[in-house]
C-alpha cells in the first residue's frame, strides 16, 4: 500500500504533525492498571497512519482512553524497528464490537526513532 501525504493541516485540525497513511504491523503492551483487567496486557494491531508524533491504530482490542501503553512498530518500507511509550487520547469502533482505532500520542520516544519517523514522514518521493 503507497504511502500518502496528507494535505497542510485543514482548518479545526489539531494534529501538529504531518502524517502518511500506512499499513504497519504493531505490537501493543499495556502498562496501565484498568478493570477489568484484559486477558492479555499485550496483543496486536496495525497502523493506519503514522507520524512523528503519534499513530492511529486498528486493532481488536479497546483500550480507555488515557491508557498508557508501550509500542514496537515495524516501518515495513525501511526495515526499521520503532519504540515508544504513549498514551491513548480517543477510540471509536469501527465494525461493532469487533474491530476499533485508536490515536496514540508518543510520550516518550528514544532521539534515534523520533528522527527515523521525521524523516519517513517529509521525505519527499
Amino acid at each position: 500500500m503507497p504511502k500518502r501525504k496528507q494535505p497542510a493541516r485543514a482548518p479545526g485540525e489539531r494534529r501538529k504533525d504531518s502524517r502518511v497513511c500506512e499499513e504497519d504491523k504493531v505490537v501493543l503492551e499495556l502498562l496501565s492498571e484498568i478493570e477489568p483487567p484484559p486477558p492479555n496486557r499485550v496483543f496486536n494491531a496495525l497502523t493506519k497512519d503514522i507520524s512523528p508524533g503519534g499513530v492511529r491504530l486498528m486493532t481488536n482490542v479497546i483500550l480507555p482512553v488515557d491508557s498508557l501503553v508501550r509500542i514496537e512498530l515495524v516501518l515495513s518500507k525501511r526495515r526499521k524497528l520503532i519504540q515508544a511509550t504513549g498514551i491513548i487520547r480517543w477510540t471509536r469502533s469501527v465494525y461493532g464490537e469487533e474491530l476499533f482505532e485508536m490515536g496514540v500520542e508518543f510520550t516518550e520516544i528514544a532521539l534515534e526513532d523520533k528522527m527515523v519517523l521525521l524523516e519517513h514522514t517529509y521525505k519527499q518521493g
